[in-house]
């Protein structure tokens, strides 16, 4: 636990932020409270600041803290917890820690880097300060210990001691100020100090905080409530709010502007006065905080006040015109309607109807307080006050109020919406409407209204006679009613017909609307159909706002009604709250460059970006702005995008070259101005100088190589084509001798054949002319032996004679026969394949054949054959014709072909 005071600065040195208008006095402003988990366990927040662009720092047990309204990052700097800081600028922060203290600057990847000044970091013997305190002044900068002052400029310090032991220093305006536990209160005056206030003998002043007031000087105490210093002299303030810090027991302070004050308590939570002590606000558990003991606070230029807790950090939106009232007690529920009549207001839920004074609702007080009417338990739907009185649709039926009780009306369930339509009040039920008229000072059912079934949640009344129905799962009727009534016109569109859920009419001044959560629609009469379809905006105005019939409405000249979950909300109607003297700031968060591979890389505008990872995630934000809404384009010849509230960018497979990344934001309907990130996305690796030098050597080489293989290629095809054209001599000179030797072959075979022909031809005729010799020698011995007989016997001699003729007439046949038999016997082969090729020749053409083949004549061919020239002229032709050779054709030489 903390031992001495926190610290806080009464003023921001960068900015004075005041309001135009006041703050919003009835329920709790907009809070945003945030775990240890979610702000990375990192302890204790002891102290808070923010830097111009908006982004809030912290200064916690283990470290420096930065959150920019969406993202939380941490910095770990000194071993020791650390306890104060100040925000220089964007980039520059000085903390005080246990026994140490230093600057933090960011770099260009937007990572904060710490360095420690204390000279006294490396030998401390003795020494144990805690810098709960950092100052400016002037050029100076100021670390605070409850036992010293180191004043930095230019690299060099100073020392100034305390009196006897300093419990606290404050900033006001441009005065520094110091509290001595004994010596009194202390200002900084150049390099010393001049005291201030002389403390009483006795007084133990424990001071938390310092202001200034139009009387004079404020302390604010730990315990002893609010001390006024003026003319000399000290003075207990008796307000409303001094006496509440007295038992509260104060442990941070911050004025909230010039008009406002803001006290964090160790029992009771946060007090928001106004400067002359009046509590505008008390917040604490019971009213959101998740804890009632506030150790720093901190209001920011945008208008929110910052608490670091015992456990956990909240924020409250000072500038933000919504309040809320939530049921963290459990004491009335989720509201659905509410009005105010004669200074009360009236609140239906879901637990039934409440009722406080107007007045009470101020945030003044620990907690609501809210009266259960009697009799009104369950669901209240709609509220209404027509003639004086006010009707309550419930889920039992329609009632009135009376005094503080209800009066039951009908006892038809589920009233949703009440409209008085001339002289009569028509209800939309969980079925169908219902028709009441006046009686008296109530209303009597007359009857239920014909054609109109379902549950009609909503009733417009257009004109005089037309009445608009919103049924929910089923559209929208449009009714035009007769003086009974009775719907002579129904025009029924479907839900179908409309783009977005939860449809709800709405009365306008160019007729009525239809709006869904996605588009708003106008009827057209003309068309009789609702058209020009606008986009209705993409968030409701307050988160938690419950869906369906429930809408806003305006119950007070300043506030309007809201119903949300678990509560509901106020609207303060009159216009500007916004903090003064700050513009808003769009700033880079993150460059995170990544690849095929998903490695990611974070850069900074300005960088080169390796090509294997152009691909870019870029995070620009309006630090702790809430509904912000961006839009991007990359280079200028990119088209814009559509407004949206992701402030994250993402740019797929860059190209290379240089790049601008334009975006835009819009607060609050007005546009920021443009912010540029240049970066270059590098070319890839074979696109540069080296690579550009690789291919160069690489085509040097590659032509080299491809000369010289060229030349080898040459050489070998030259040798190739050489071996080639010798093997093809060889084979040529080869084949020319198989060729030579098989006609060689051919032609000793055809001689062989031939001669083997001849040979036999002449062994034939050999043997022919052996046995014809033979025989002729024994015809001539036989003759000897006829002539010796007729010698010897003369009378023998003419039979002899005639014996003689006779066998030289038979040896005569004999030869000619043989001549026969031996062109037969010589031919044998050439008759077969005569006879094989022309099957109708006889035995005399195929010897007429031999005849020709051996190249006698027609005068030959007779005689041999004992027949006239011309007859064997005719045989020759009769054989063309079997031959089927013509007169022009060589017989001769077809005869010898085969």
């Amino acid at each position: 636990m903390k031992t001495r005071f926190t610290v806080l600065f009464a003023l921001i040195s960068f900015s004075l932020a005041t309001f135009a208008q006041p703050v919003p006095e009835k329920g709790v402003p907009l809070l945003q409270s945030f775990t240890p988990s979610q702000y990375l366990h990192k302890g204790k927040i002891w102290d808070i600041g923010s830097a111009p662009n908006g982004i809030v720092y912290m200064a916690a047990d283990k470290g420096l803290l930065e959150f920019d309204g969406k993202t939380w990052n941490s910095f770990t700097g000194s071993d020791g917890f650390t306890r104060s800081l100040l925000v220089d600028n964007d980039s520059t922060i000085y903390t005080g820690s246990d026994l140490d203290f230093g600057v933090w600057k960011r770099n260009k990847y937007q990572v904060f880097e710490y360095t420690s000044l204390y000279p006294f970091r490396d030998d401390n013997a003795g020494i144990n300060e805690e810098f709960w305190d950092v100052f400016k002044l002037n050029d100076n900068v100021l670390f605070a210990s409850s036992q010293n002052i180191y004043i930095y400029k230019n690299q060099h310090f100073t020392k100034i001691s305390a009196p006897t032991k300093f419990t606290g220093s404050f900033s006001v305006n441009d005065s520094l100020y110091f509290a001595d536990e004994k010596a009194g209160l202390y200002r900084m005056d150049g390099l010393s100090l001049k005291q201030v206030v002389n403390f009483p003998a006795g007084a133990e002043f424990e001071i938390a905080g310092i202001y200034r007031h139009p009387q004079g000087i404020v302390l604010v105490t730990r315990n002893s409530g609010l001390v006024l210093f003026s003319s000399g002299k000290l003075s207990f303030l008796n307000n409303a709010v001094s006496q509440h810090l007295k038992t509260a027991k104060v442990f941070s302070f911050t004025p909230v502007g010039d008009q406002y004050l803001a006290f964090g308590t160790i029992l009771k939570g946060l007090y928001i006065t106004d400067i002359n002590g009046r509590i505008i606000h008390q917040i604490n558990r019971n009213k959101g905080l998740p804890n009632n003991t506030i150790l720093s606070l901190h209001y920011s230029p945008v208008g929110k006040l910052w608490m670091g807790m015992d456990y956990g950090v909240a924020a409250i939106d000072l500038h933000q015109r919504f309040t809320t009232f939530y049921d963290f007690r459990g004491d009335f529920g989720s509201g659905s309607a509410a009005l105010i009549c004669d200074g009360i207001f009236f609140l239906g839920t879901n637990q039934g109807l409440y009722q406080s004074a107007w007045d009470d609702l101020n945030n003044d007080s620990e907690y609501n307080r809210f009266q259960l009417v009697p009799g009104s338990e369950g669901q209240v739907w709609c509220l209404e006050e027509i003639d004086n009185s006010v009707l309550l649709g419930h889920d039992k039926g329609l009632f009135i109020l009376n005094g503080n009780s209800i009066q039951n009306i009908s006892d038809e369930p589920g009233v949703w919406t009440i409209v008085p339509y001339k002289d009569y009040l028509l209800t939309g039920n969980y079925n169908g409407i219902s028709i009441f008229r006046k009686a008296g000072n109530t209303w009597i059912f007359l009857k239920k209204m014909a054609l109109i079934l379902g549950s009609c949640n909503q009733l417009i009344v257009e004109k005089d006679n037309i009445l608009w129905v919103n049924i929910p799962n089923f559209g929208v009727i449009r009714a035009v009613l007769d003086d009974d009534l009775y719907p002579s016109e129904r025009l029924i569109l479907k839900d179908k017909e409309f783009e977005g859920a939860d449809p709800f009419l709405k009365k306008s001044d160019s007729g009525v609307l239809l709006v869904t959560d996605r588009f708003q629609y106008t009827f057209s009469a003309a068309e009789r159909k609702f058209v020009n379809k606008v986009n209705a905006g993409s968030q409701p105005e307050i988160e938690g706002l419950i869906k369906g019939p429930h809408r806003s409405a305006v119950i007070h000249q300043d506030y309007a009604f809201f119903p949300v979950y678990n509560g509901f909300a106020l609207k303060y109607l009159q216009s500007g709250n916004e903090p003064a003297g700050h513009v808003y700031t769009l700033c880079v968060r993150k460059i995170e460059a990544s690849g095929r591979n998903h490695d990611k890389t974070n850069f900074y505008p300005g960088a080169s970006i390796p090509f294997r990872q152009n691909s870019l995630k870029i995070e620009c934000i309006v630090p702790n702005q809430d509904k912000v809404l961006y839009q991007y384009r990359l280079d200028k010849s990119g088209k814009w995008s559509s407004w949206d509230l992701n402030n994250t960018f993402e740019l797929f497979n860059l190209k290379r070259g240089k790049h601008t990344l334009f975006v835009r934001a819009s607060v609050n309907n007005g546009m920021l101005q443009t912010l540029e990130i240049p970066f270059r996305i590098e070319a890839p690796w074979y696109f540069s100088w080296i690579a550009y030098l690789i291919y160069f050597i690489t085509a040097v080489l590659l032509i080299y190589g491809l000369l010289t293989l060229q030349k080898l290629s040459l050489k070998k095809h030259r040798k190739q084509h050489l071996i080639k054209e010798q093997r093809s001599l060889r084979e040529q000179a080869e084949k020319h001798r198989q060729e030579v030797m098989t006609l060689e072959q051919e032609m000793l075979q055809a001689e062989y054949n031939k001669l083997k022909q001849q040979l036999k031809a002449k062994t034939v005729e050999l043997a022919c002319k052996a046995k014809v010799d033979d025989e002729k020698n024994r015809m001539l011995l036989s003759l000897k032996e006829k002539f010796e007989r007729v010698q010897k016997e003369p009378a023998l001699a003419q039979m002899t004679f005639k014996e003689i003729n006779r066998i030289l007439d038979s040896f005569l046949n004999k030869e000619v026969n043989t001549f026969e038999i031996q062109i037969d016997e010589l031919h044998q082969e050439f008759y077969k394949k005569l006879k094989d090729s022309y099957p109708g020749l006889s035995n005399h053409d195929l010897r007429l054949c031999a005849y020709l083949k051996i190249g006698l004549n027609s005068r030959e061919i007779a005689d041999i054959l004992n027949i006239l020239p011309s007859s064997a002229f005719i045989s020759r032709s009769r054989l063309r014709k079997k031959l089927n050779i013509g007169a022009d054709e060589d017989l001769y030489g077809f005869l010898n072909s085969i």
